[in-house]
């Protein structure tokens, strides 16, 4: 089915990719803040079932968003590979402190 013949015609499907990429970008932004000061993070989007393809004229937007999304996932693999190495830096500091303590005459 050609997109300008669906059902919900071109302007309703257009107005309903744009909520939804709406709830994107707002959604990326309250991860964003929960990654940086803590937080619940936000649900996932759900599009809606019968919008059809995303129109074209909000292709750049979109795309927009998956530039977006990709950052927050480098970002986030950052503060990750950050957290471990500190995990692993205090469990090799414990370590030693805890050996320093053990009595080797018992």
């Amino acid at each position: 089915m050609d997109p300008s013949e669906h059902p919900a015609g071109p302007a309703a499907r257009e107005s309903a990719w744009a909520r939804v990429l709406d709830q994107m970008e707002a959604g990326l932004a309250e991860h964003h803040r929960a990654l940086l000061e803590g937080g619940e993070h936000p649900g996932p989007v759900v599009v809606p079932e019968g919008i059809g393809p995303l129109p074209v004229t909000l292709r750049a937007r979109a795309e927009a968003v998956l530039a977006a999304t990709r950052r927050m996932e480098a970002e986030v693999e950052i503060h990750r590979d950050a957290l471990r190495g500190a995990l692993r830096r205090r469990a090799h500091v414990e370590g030693r402190e805890a050996a320093a303590y053990v009595d080797a005459r018992a």
